[in-house]
């Protein structure tokens, strides 16, 4: 590679990943050996290169990303040996081109997951060119994490594009799976152009880490649009492409190769804007899951285009756009239907009526979800998100519904695995679109075990000389009363928990916080609240499914109990929130203490059948009376706490202290103050 010229001095401090005793110690420890070419310092075990061994290499900019990482910059660099990472400070922002040659000093660190330069100093020194012969290689090949920081080339088909601010992600398919390439975003460029085009793209493979540094898949850097070859482009007009039935997805066909996109008409049946469409063309349904907020009425006729995809043993589309489509289709009329026909029979996506007992609402669901009865068969009917359904339901428990909505069959994966291939439907599940899809065909009768009771006093008045039919309606309504109390207090206990976990749900939780801050104020005593996230758990449900991601949720809501204290209370808000209240503390930094030990009693691995799931927490603390009086002051701050926690980076608990700084970490001092007079 040539270099054109000296064009000028761009240097930059790199802030250190290690503390100033620790890098000082490192120093006077490290041999004074030069390091000279980027295979040498990526061949380093992680131990020597903790130890700071000097650098300096004269190498090419393949890429540099100033925004992905808020500790530092991201620098791509390749000489004649191979490629290699370089920290560099994330400001100020160096004016770096793919193709520039660099001198680079700093030293060795172990990096997230690799070996990787800390970079003290950045100088140009000239203008060449990309390496012109990058490796072909395959997404198992990236999987093994040999290719870390190495300028390859991969071949696939863009899925879809996704931006975060300065960020961009072309989801990318390949035959042995889907990888994102991330790049810097462009001014002016269509990159939605790209979905459904095989490409090969060139960039630097990277690895996704946990906290332990195991590689947990990998991704692409790529430093321009002009690094991207589009072998087969795709159709400007993916709407244009003939529609295929819906009865034809997934049919078997020998050709061979990646999916394109198809393109399916249909009726709609249900729309949850930026969540879910449904669609039914004659007697055949599919449902998708789709990002696109634009509302479309239920009926209205309507073009799809998506990528084919199984989930949960049932074929749908993925990365789903739509539009209104020219023409006219008759609507689907509901089919009416038991909860046993609906199972056993061909309804999945397709339009259903049920007639079913109203028995309550599942109040630990994410989004507002009725529980229903058809002929001993328990059945969840969801509602949107959005809908306006508060805690005084419109209908009375007891009463006869009749629900319209898409039908959701759900499958037992081990029979289904175990069997000879067909599905085994397990359960049925109703999309209903509106609260109008509900109408009450029968209310609850007056005669309940209740007025039942008062009503036989009033006999046994009226028919004493019978001493027999006494005791025969006496014991009636012994067993009566039994079965009424049962029944209250499982409805009891289904309204004030969690469905899934069995903690404490938010209306329990207010009472609990209620009373604690009463009590906190008569006796002048202190009280804490914990809220906990867990970070990145969307990552588990789109790799593991939402079975896996409710096993991890089940697990850690019994870690989070072994945390704390017996008269504490532990309480899941929904989705993956959950609230710890401590009352009666001794001092404030006992707080602490318990959300130090959450982080790391959170942060081990999760065994889920063969598989482990890693996931970590961000914990906002707040304590009372400092934080304030009521409820709503203590959750919201610490709501702001945690996200605060969020933004240093994850898998750590933050500090709400109001009358110094608005944040603060827990100092090591407090800690084992707090810990001396606890003992």
């Amino acid at each position: 590679m040539g270099i054109r010229g000296q064009l000028g001095l761009a240097a930059v401090m790199a802030a250190a990943c290690f503390s100033g005793a620790a890098q000082n110690a490192s120093a006077s420890q490290a041999p004074r050996r030069v390091i000279t070419t980027a295979r040498e310092v990526h061949s380093l075990p992680v131990e020597q290169a903790a130890l700071g061994y000097p650098v300096r290499l004269r190498a090419v900019v393949t890429c540099y990303d100033p925004y992905i990482d808020v500790r530092h910059g991201a620098l791509f660099l390749d000489d004649a040996t191979g490629g290699i990472f370089a920290e560099v400070a994330p400001h100020p922002i160096l004016s770096l081109k793919p193709g520039a040659v660099v001198e680079v000093s700093g030293v060795t660190g172990p990096g997230d997951f690799a070996p990787v330069i800390l970079a003290s100093q950045v100088r140009l020194v000239g203008q060449s060119s990309l390496p012109a012969n990058p490796r072909r290689v395959t997404l198992t090949q990236m999987l093994t994490g040999a290719l870390d920081s190495q300028w390859v080339e991969l071949e696939g088909r863009v899925r879809s594009v996704h931006f975060t601010g300065q960020i961009l992600a072309l989801q990318i398919a390949t035959d042995d799976g889907s990888f994102d390439a991330v790049a810097v975003r462009e001014p002016g460029v269509n990159y939605d152009a790209f979905v459904d085009s095989l490409i090969r793209i060139r960039g630097d493979a990277a690895a996704v880490f946990n906290t332990r540094r195991q590689m947990v898949g990998v991704r692409m850097f790529f430093p321009t649009v002009g690094q991207i070859r589009v072998i087969q482009p795709a159709p400007r007009d993916p709407f244009t492409v003939p529609a295929v039935p819906i009865s034809e997805l997934f049919r078997f066909s020998p050709e061979p190769g990646l999916l394109h996109r198809v393109h399916v008409q249909g009726t709609v049946t249900l729309d949850w804007p930026g969540r879910m469409l449904c669609i039914q063309q004659l007697t055949d349904g599919v449902c998708m899951q789709t990002m696109q907020d634009s509302a479309v009425p239920v009926g209205a006729f309507v073009d799809v285009v998506g990528f084919p995809a199984v989930s949960l043993f049932k074929p749908t589309l993925e990365d789903v756009v739509f539009r209104a489509a020219h023409g006219r289709a008759t609507p689907p009329q509901p089919a009416l239907v038991t909860a046993g026909q609906a199972i056993q029979g061909n309804l999945e996506g397709r339009l259903v009526q049920m007639d079913a007992e109203f028995i309550g609402r599942d109040w630990g669901a994410d989004a507002p979800t009725l529980l229903l009865r058809s002929n001993g068969v328990l059945v969840p009917a969801f509602l949107p998100r959005n809908s306006a359904l508060g805690v005084r339901l419109p209908w009375k428990e007891g009463s006869l519904v009749r629900v319209t909505g898409v039908g959701s069959v759900q499958v037992d994966p081990l029979s289904t695995n175990l069997g000879e291939g067909t599905v085994r439907p397990q359960s049925l599940h109703i999309l209903l679109r509106t609260v109008d899809d509900v109408a009450v065909l029968r209310a609850p009768s007056w005669w309940n075990p209740e007025h039942a009771l008062q009503s036989l006093a009033v006999i046994g008045l009226l028919v004493l000389a019978s001493l027999t039919w006494i005791v025969v309606l006496r014991h009636r309504v012994e067993q009566q009363t039994l079965a009424l109390r049962s029944s209250q207090e499982r409805l009891r206990h289904l309204s004030e928990h969690d469905a899934l976990t069995g903690l404490p749900n938010r209306l329990l939780l207010n009472d609990r916080l209620q009373t604690a801050l009463k009590r906190a104020q008569r006796f002048e005593s202190c009280l804490g609240l914990l809220w906990i996230d867990l970070d990145e758990f969307k990552r588990v449900n789109d790799v593991l499914g939402h079975q896996a991601g409710d096993a991890v949720l089940c697990d850690l809501a019994g870690r989070l109990n072994d945390c704390v204290r017996s008269t504490d209370t532990v309480a899941r808000l929904g989705g993956d929130e959950f609230i710890v209240l401590l009352p009666d503390l001794r001092v404030p930094p006992e707080a602490e203490m318990i959300a130090s030990k959450i982080v790391s009693a959170i942060s081990s691995p999760v065994r889920i059948d063969q598989t482990w799931a890693t996931v970590t927490v961000s914990v906002g603390v707040v304590t009372c009376p400092p934080a304030g009086p009521d409820p709503e002051s203590l959750l919201e701050c610490a709501d702001q706490a945690m996200y605060a926690a969020k933004e240093r980076g994850k898998n750590c608990f933050q500090v709400y202290r109001p009358h110094t700084a608005k944040f603060g970490a827990a100092s090591e001092q407090v800690l084992r103050e707090a810990q001396a007079s606890g003992a």
